[in-house]
């Protein structure tokens, strides 16, 4: 106990020997800076410029940079530029951009190529420039060029193809500024360093202004009406044929303007944005930027972003003038700010290294020198509370500390605390206290309580331990009773608003509601998706609840008895994201971090778009690393495809999507480039979404589609081609195949046909040796008559194979005469010892078959000499045609003594038929014509008849039509 004493008073008397310093406090804005690092070629800058697509175009003393939001690109004289120096830059009706050299040679940036104007050679002829910064220049509408060099008295105008006119020789030996539209061209200064007559000149006409020295850089504008004048590096105002001083302290480099505010540039002092009032011909100053810079021009981009070049740290660009960030005697604060307090407009902030600082009048600093974690300022009535003892605040009127207790919230016009050793509850108002007594609650052997809240009006001790949330009852001035548990958690923290309640606050769960009465604890909205990682929350006069994540500061309010997110800060926007604590009143909140303080006008937040802002601005196609003509189409040799994107915000910290089709995947990227290598053929939607500052995606945007032809051999027409070359190829193969098939095949049938023809003419000698046999026998019995009728049958038998034996196919008509006479004559020959019957009932078929000669004879004849000789009377012959299964089939049946026995016979005898034979060999070549067909079939019709069991025969023949 005696240590504690001993250091108390320790404290106190360090503290009573520190007394309190004013500080000059400023709030700059949140700059982002843009320098060699970065990418940019030199830290010396002289303007900026956004094109009509929307690049950014950078001016140093080491070339022109080139900028789309993602990256930087450097234009050289080795890369087309007339000169590395530039300082002037204008933009043409067809969106090419112009550059003026130090040189006083001309480039342009058209149609996505960096080179020198064409006729910069009638410059250096007309002109006689050299290497020096009085020139300046304009584009006019009809494509034509103004070029004014002030040291020398030129003006000129050049056109589009050539053609020179000297303005200047007009109007000589007069200073004067050549108007066009806006512009304000100086063509010759005043001869001597003495103040001289300046003209105007308008539409050809001098125009008095006003005697003044022209001397130095001599710039111009026209603002609202105004002619506003730059020389010997101060600022005029042109009024009344007469020119106003308007500055004088400062050397004035620089004169820009926008649509509300004019800009003037100052070497070594910044650049200051003022209001001019027309009816006072006054300037107001609004704001000054980058007070220790010499800056060399002002630009608002397409997005409101301010654009600032410097002559000694590159350029500097302000996104969102809402942000600002705390300076202290002319420094950004960047050491760590631990809390910070406010009353009203009264803020304060507590460093980590025991050291506070007013941010509201007279901007006094108290700094003890020493750690104090657990001591802070609570704001009470009109000012602040503080733990008596501790520190001497008697030079801040502001801080009460009388309170013998850590004031830890305010409760009922009572501030409530917790004394040094964390044994009493204590209760004061300056005038009484009430002290209840925590050291029962030591019993428990709890882990270290280090966060505690006091509930007065149902006398109740929220703690917070490392287990979790405990609550005790407060009787008789002391906590009593068993414990009860509310949440088993790590908490950080635990605040308390009477419109919000109590809520715990935990840097790995998120928010809990904590409910009094209950004692129970609850999510506290998980809907709005906080995140776990709460770092603080606060509750401001108007009841809104501020919350911390690692996501940044979400504001929530009550609607229609529903929470919801009324805005959210992105730690993207802040100058540090690692936020210790936060204040907020008025719309306005306060951000410690550990780099200083954020200052931000909740009201003045630029709102995000919505659409996403990124748009296409090349595609590019390569193939063996050479670049190809650009086309609609690309090429199917391609091997590699660039597609550059552009962020019209040019903010440099996007993220995005983006995928080919929406049947593919999302590829997430912060670049603005996207290769594609190898693309394969077919069309392309590139869709993009951009990562909004709520971590939400928008909605897919399409910037770009284009096509990869397909490959000659797999295009519609050259495969037309391919097929149509294939089939003519086929046919040609197949026409020349026929025909030689067809002659092959001809010259075969003919073969057959002849060895048919031959093999018939071997059957007729037979017949005729056979037929003679029987003239010879009725000559030898002298049945003369019976030779005559023979003879008569025989030659017209003869005549019938005679003719046919010339034929390859006869009709069946022609077959069945031919074989009636041959049957009649064998039937004289055997003196009618058989009988024949022919069945060729044909007529009704709606074609005629036609058949080979002399095919069916041989059987016939077989019949006759080998079956029916054997029987002395009784024979039968029948012979039958008909159609049959697309076949003509032949019956040929007798009664005879059969097929094995005549078979038989004929090898006991010897006899050899050269009949069937010639027939067998008929056959063969016909079945080599013709696949199908030409079989015979031979059985006997009787087998119980042994003596007479008959044989028949059944010949198939295809039928021929022709």
């Amino acid at each position: 106990m005696i240590k504690y004493i001993l250091w108390g008073l320790i404290v106190v008397g360090i503290a009573t020997t520190i007394s309190a310093q004013a500080n000059r406090i400023s709030w700059e804005y949140n700059y982002d800076h843009f320098g060699i690092k970065n990418g940019l070629p030199s830290s010396e800058t002289y303007q900026v410029h956004q094109d009509k697509s929307g690049l950014l175009w950078i001016l140093t003393d080491r070339g022109v940079v080139k900028y789309d939001g993602f990256e930087f690109q450097k234009y050289t004289t080795e890369n087309g530029l007339a000169d590395n120096v530039n300082f002037r830059i204008a933009e043409d009706s067809t969106g090419g951009v112009w550059f003026l050299g130090y040189n006083g040679l001309l480039s342009v940036f058209k149609d996505g190529k960096m080179q020198a104007y064409k006729y910069n050679h009638l410059l250096k002829k007309t002109v006689f420039i050299g290497r020096n910064a009085y020139i300046s220049f304009c584009l006019l509408k009809d494509n034509s060029l103004i070029y004014a060099a002030y040291a020398n008295g030129v003006a000129i105008r050049i056109s589009e193809d050539g053609q020179i006119e000297r303005l200047s020789d007009k109007f000589p030996d007069k200073a004067c500024f050549f108007e066009f539209g806006d512009v304000l061209l100086c063509a010759r200064t005043t001869k001597t360093r003495q103040a001289g007559d300046v003209f105007f000149i308008r539409n050809q006409k001098p125009v008095f202004a006003g005697e003044i020295k022209l001397h130095g850089a001599v710039r111009a504008k026209k603002y609202k009406g105004y002619n506003f004048i730059i020389t010997n590096m101060k600022l005029y105002l042109n009024d009344k044929q007469q020119f106003k001083l308007l500055t004088d302290s400062l050397e004035v480099i620089a004169l820009d303007a926008d649509k509300e505010f004019l800009y003037v540039g100052f070497y070594k002092g910044g650049m200051k944005k003022y209001r001019f009032d027309p009816k006072t011909k006054s300037l107001t100053l609004v704001q000054h930027y980058l007070p220790n810079y010499s800056v060399t021009s002002a630009f608002k981009d397409s997005n409101h972003t301010l654009w600032l070049t410097t002559l000694e740290k590159g350029v500097f660009s302000i996104s969102d003038e809402a942000f600002r960030q705390l300076a202290i005697n002319g420094e950004i604060l960047s050491e760590e700010v631990r809390f910070i307090n406010g009353n009203k407009h009264k803020v304060v902030i507590t460093h980590y290294v025991g050291k506070w600082q007013q941010l509201y009048p007279p901007y006094l600093c108290k700094d003890v020198g020493k750690i104090f974690r657990r001591f802070n300022l609570l704001p009470f009535n009109d000012g602040f509370a503080f733990q008596k003892g501790i520190v001497d605040w008697s030079d801040w009127k502001d801080v009460d500390a009388t309170y013998v207790s850590n004031p830890n919230y305010v409760d009922n016009s009572f501030v409530v605390g917790i004394n040094f050793f964390a044994t009493d509850i204590i209760e004061a108002n300056g005038k009484s206290e009430y002290r209840a007594d925590l050291r029962p609650t030591r019993k428990y052997n709890l882990s270290k309580a280090y966060v505690w809240f006091y509930m007065m009006q149902h006398k109740k001790i929220f703690i917070v331990y490392d287990t979790g949330i405990k609550v005790f009852n407060i009787k008789n001035s002391k906590a009593s009773g068993s414990y009860r548990s509310v949440l088993n958690k790590g908490i950080k923290k635990l605040k308390y608003n009477p419109f919000w309640g109590l809520i715990a606050i935990s840097d790995t769960e998120g928010l809990f509601r904590i409910d009094m009465e209950e004692e129970t604890a609850s999510a506290f909205v998980p809907k709005l998706h906080l995140g776990k990682q709460l770092l603080n929350i606060f509750f401001d006069e108007k009841n809104q609840l501020w919350v911390v994540s690692e996501k940044g500061v979400f504001l929530l309010v009550r609607k229609n008895n529903r929470i919801v997110c009324q805005s959210f800060i992105n730690k993207k926007l802040l100058s540090s994201a690692e936020i210790t604590d936060l204040y907020a009143y008025d719309d306005v909140v306060y951000l410690a971090t550990k780099f200083g303080v954020q200052k931000i006008n909740v009201l003045k937040v630029k709102k995000e778009q919505s659409e996403c802002p990124l748009r296409l601005f090349s595609i590019r196609s390569f193939s063996r690393n050479k670049e190809l003509n650009q086309s609609k189409k690309i090429p199917a040799n391609t091997d590699l495809i660039k597609i550059n994107l552009l962020d019209k915000n040019l903010t440099g910290n996007i993220t995005y999507r983006y995928r080919f089709g929406k049947d593919q995947t999302w590829i997430k990227s912060d670049k603005g480039e996207i290769i594609l290598n190898n693309p394969s053929a077919g069309k392309y939607d590139l869709e993009i979404s951009r990562l909004s500052t709520f971590d939400n995606w928008s909605k897919p945007k399409l910037v770009a589609r284009f096509e990869v032809e397909k490959n000659v051999f797999v295009r519609w027409y050259f495969i037309v081609f391919y097929a149509a070359f294939v089939i003519v190829l086929f046919y040609i193969i197949l026409k020349l195949s026929i025909r030689y098939v067809n002659k092959k095949n001809y010259i075969l049938n003919r073969m057959i046909e002849l060895e048919q023809m031959a093999l018939s003419a071997q059957m007729n000698p037979h017949f005729i040796f056979n037929s003679l046999n029987s003239i010879h026998s009725f000559l030898l019995y002298e049945e003369n008559e019976n030779a005559e009728k023979y003879l008569i049958r025989f030659s017209k038998l003869i005549r019938q194979t005679l003719t046919n034996s010339r034929m390859s196919y006869i009709t069946v008509e022609e077959e069945y005469e031919m074989l009636k006479n041959y049957i009649l004559l064998e039937q004289m020959r055997f003196k009618n010892t058989f009988t024949f019957e022919i069945d060729c009932s044909l007529k009704q078929l709606p074609f005629h078959p036609f058949i080979p000669p002399m095919l069916i004879q041989p059987y016939v004849e077989n019949a006759i000499i080998h079956g029916l000789i054997k029987r002395s009377e009784g024979g039968k012959l029948f012979l039958k045609f008909y159609v049959e299964d697309k076949f003509l089939k032949v019956l040929v049946q007798d009664n005879g003594i059969g097929y094995s026995q005549s078979v038989k016979h004929q090898r006991d005898t010897g006899h050899k038929s050269y009949g069937t034979q010639i027939t067998e060999e008929r056959l063969k070549s016909l079945k080599g014509k013709n696949k199908e067909g030409y079989t015979v079939t031979i059985r006997n019709v009787d087998a119980s008849n042994l003596e007479f069991p008959g044989t028949c025969v059944i010949l198939t023949i295809p039928i021929t039509m022709n």
